[in-house]
C-alpha cells in the first residue's frame, strides 16, 4: 500500500484462519540477556476494494508478546 489508510466506508468481512505458525525471534545483546518477540495475530479481515494491481486488501490486528531472559550470572 502507498501508506494511506482506507476509508472507513469500505466493507470488511472477517477472514477465518486455518493454521498459524507464530515462531519467536530471539536477539542477544551485548551484556548477555535474550530479548525474546512473538507477534499473535488476534483477527484478520478482507477489504471489498482492492489495489490497483488486483492484490487483496486486508486489514490485521495482532499483539506482541515479549520475553525477557537475563544474562546469567
Amino acid at each position: 500500500m502507498d501508506g494511506g489508510s482506507i476509508a472507513s466506508s469500505e466493507t470488511a468481512t472477517d477472514v477465518e484462519v486455518l493454521s498459524a505458525r507464530e515462531a519467536w525471534s530471539e536477539y542477544q545483546l551485548a551484556d548477555g540477556t535474550v530479548l525474546r518477540v512473538k507477534p499473535i495475530m488476534i483477527s484478520v479481515s478482507s477489504i471489498a476494494a482492492a489495489q490497483p494491481d488486483g492484490d487483496p486488501v486486508y486489514n490485521m490486528k495482532s499483539t506482541l508478546v515479549t520475553d525477557v531472559r537475563p544474562a546469567r550470572q
